[in-house]
């Protein structure tokens, strides 16, 4: 299996090197994009297979992009990753989808695309070849799924709505229920945004015979950000219900906050700092309680080319347990 892994992995690469040749078609457009790091981590109290300096390809993107007119495109993204001490993933496809415009900033897009509130609040946070924002973090959302997505992006309020099977994009099926997840934005200003977000389904974890779905999963954001001119300010709440025990007699919930923001202190040059505070569990182990700090300086090294020196903390306690791993290393995003 890690042979044919790598076989992919390679195939893809070649098509990264060779994608200037296809892109010479009227209407289509090949680019990709790399987030990789090399890092130390180091975890109290516990020897792990993952401490030490080695290397973690994050994310390697291929996408194509095709208009047909000024109305009708689509997008094909494929994903692979590679994190220290795994083989590499199968290939996924993060986008797939026909997307139809409108002038007056309605869209329509069928097929795997991006989820309204996970989209919307990664733009705002940034720094996603880092970590991802709050939720996907933390395995409580994902950012794309099979289904119907529509919205309307205006100048002083924008919102969109995503019916879709709730399985995600890694491991697409069609079940019982369909999944929505719906965001509405006030632009304050410019720079300024209020944001809402809710989910609610089965997450397509009804679609098995044998287990009973007794729970909806739900979830609720609401952020208060502001970005302009890379500088960013953003506060974010997240509470999910129910969000692993769909299947599940007991109930359970959980919620978080993140801060983040951003300056640029030179040509070339931001810094940027980022706090979460999640309870995994409110209703089972209230108790539990995770801790992430990142700190870290980027570098705009080539037009295609961010690097980043970073320095992360996350901190696990509760009544038995109080583990801290700490992480430093230099990460990258590679655009082409």
């Amino acid at each position: 299996m890690k042979t044919n892994h790598q076989f992919v992995i390679g195939a893809l690469a070649m098509m990264a090197v060779s994608t200037p040749a296809f892109a010479d078609d009227a209407g289509t457009k090949i680019s990709g994009q790399v987030f990789a790091n090399f890092s130390n981590i180091q975890i109290d109290d516990q020897r792990n297979d993952n401490e030490g300096w080695q290397p973690d390809l994050k994310r390697f993107y291929i996408n194509l992009d095709h208009r047909f007119n000024e109305d009708w495109s689509l997008k094909i993204t494929t994903d692979v990753q590679w994190q220290r001490q795994q083989d590499p993933t199968d290939v996924w496809f993060r986008h797939a989808y026909l997307q139809r415009r409108w002038d007056n900033g309605y869209y329509l897009k069928l097929g795997v695309a991006e989820l309204p509130w996970i989209d919307y609040i990664a733009q705002r946070v940034g720094y996603r070849y880092v970590d991802a924002s709050l939720n996907p973090k933390n395995q409580l959302a994902s950012p794309t799924d099979l289904g119907v997505h529509v919205g309307h992006k205006g100048e002083r309020f924008s919102y969109s709505v995503a019916m879709v099977t709730g399985a995600g994009f890694k491991k697409p099926a069609v079940a019982e229920q369909v999944d929505i997840e719906a965001a509405a934005i006030w632009h304050i200003s410019p720079s300024l945004d209020l944001a809402t977000g809710w989910y609610e389904g089965a997450r397509a974890l009804d679609k098995n015979d044998a287990l009973e779905k007794l729970h909806n999963a739900q979830r609720w954001n609401m952020a208060l950000s502001y970005r302009s001119k890379g500088k960013r300010l953003g506060v974010e709440y997240a509470y999910n219900d129910n969000w692993k025990q769909v299947t599940s007699l007991a109930e359970d919930a959980s919620d978080g906050w993140s801060i983040w923001g951003s300056y640029p202190i030179a040509d070339d040059y931001s810094a940027f700092i980022r706090y979460d505070v999640v309870h995994p569990s409110r209703r089972l182990n209230p108790e539990l309680k995770q801790d992430y700090w990142q700190l870290g300086v980027d570098w705009q090294a080539l037009p295609g080319l961010t690097l980043a020196l970073v320095a992360k903390q996350s901190e696990t306690t509760d009544f038995t347990l109080d583990r801290t791993q700490n992480e430093v290393g230099v990460w990258a995003m590679w655009n082409w």
